[in-house]
């Protein structure tokens, strides 16, 4: 193991380290044989075996492991260029914690014979296999009718739902339709914090030293709520005494959060423990999709899953409230993916210094990417 500012061995001395040890294993195996004496194991050459080939083998491995090994510890001691348990040890040395996955959740409406009982963990499932259980029991009305609230099974994005989906319930129950609905769908479910999410929140906490109810404090208690990847203060939104939170849900179909998860972020910030006593208004931006269309060269599943991946990362990392997004660095995103040689914007049509202007509470998003 190197100690800390020590520099990186060479190929070179590497090779005669090998070689040492190689020699001086030989000739101790060679003594303890009795094939020669010790008087005789130094006149042992390597140069008459392959034992040299094998030091110069080895000691070129070493040396690129410990280029790796240099260059992923310098990253780890870094926290914006941090990863995996590293960047878990500097989100906690600053009082965070990478968020867990959570269940979707939401309310679905049934008929059956009145009277009739759904009870707590029956399982309803949607058409591409996805499962819910009901919370509670709940009992069908004299209308022959019932709401019930329901949570995914598993943890993640894969529970979230649009709005008016089909549910069946996944074993006959006595006095209840099989078919279910839910009008407003299911959401809520988000998958475990990814690195760029996290380091997205890490990097807020080192730009802006906590100050109990700037803006920014906003910004950073709503995004240590579930399912809320960016966040934006807004001082005195409705006079004085107001302050206010705009919230994005990335991993919601739309990208905007749902009303639980608006209730949930109020919930946390008017906590004692955080924001003062202001009069707080938390909600969703007002998006301005963007669709572009594109002609990609080459065009393949590969170059265009790694231009709509630019895109994406173009649109987290600029995109914000009142921020006028230049037309070039949608140029330069799809010029960043992997295999891409040229391109063509067929729609919107982007000129040189014009930019895609947003409002102070619009927010330009990446809609529907189409590939011709």
């Amino acid at each position: 193991m190197l100690r800390p500012n020590t520099p990186i061995p060479s190929v070179q001395d590497l090779t005669n380290n090998h070689a040492r040890s190689l020699q001086e294993a030989l000739a101790q195996a060679a003594i303890s044989a009795g094939v020669v004496s010790p008087q005789m194991a130094s006149d042992l050459v390597l140069a008459r075996s392959n034992i040299n080939v094998q030091s110069v083998v080895s000691a070129i491995g070493m040396h690129g492991l410990y280029q790796w090994l240099s260059k992923y510890i310098a990253r780890q001691a870094v926290p914006i260029w941090a990863t995996g348990v590293f960047l878990d040890g500097w989100l906690e040395t600053y009082g965070m914690t990478r968020k867990q996955a959570t269940p979707a959740r939401g309310v679905v409406t049934g008929t059956g014979t009145a009277g009739a009982w759904l009870t707590a963990g029956t399982h309803l499932q949607t058409t591409s296999g996805v499962q819910y259980q009901v919370d509670a029991d709940v009992q069908v009305d004299t209308n022959g009718a019932f709401s019930a609230a329901v949570t995914a099974v598993g943890s993640g994005l894969a529970g979230n739902t649009l709005s008016n989906v089909v549910l069946t319930l996944t074993s006959s129950v006595t006095g209840i339709n099989a078919t279910c609905q839910s009008i407003a769908g299911i959401s809520g479910g988000t998958d475990t914090e990814t690195d760029a999410q996290a380091l997205y929140r890490l990097v807020q906490r080192l730009s802006y030293e906590p100050m109990g109810g700037a803006p920014h404090d906003y910004a950073r208690w709503a995004m240590a709520v579930a399912g809320v990847t960016r966040a934006w203060g807004l001082r005195n939104p409705a006079g004085a005494t107001s302050a206010g939170v705009m919230i994005v849900c990335d991993g919601n179909p739309n990208g905007l959060p749902s009303p639980q998860q608006i209730q949930d972020v109020y919930n946390y910030i008017r906590d004692p423990k955080r924001g003062p006593p202001d009069e707080l208004f938390v909600f969703a931006p007002t998006l301005k999709p963007i669709n572009p269309v594109i002609d990609l060269t080459p065009d393949s599943t590969a170059t265009r899953a790694a231009a709509l991946v630019e895109l994406q990362d173009l649109f987290f990392r600029e995109s914000q409230p009142g921020y006028a997004l230049p037309h070039s660095h949608l140029i330069e995103a799809v010029s960043m993916a992997t295999g891409e040689h040229t391109h063509k914007y067929m729609s919107p049509t982007l000129t040189s210094g014009e930019y895609f202007a947003a409002t102070e509470f619009e927010l330009v998003t990446l809609g529907e990417v189409t590939f011709v």
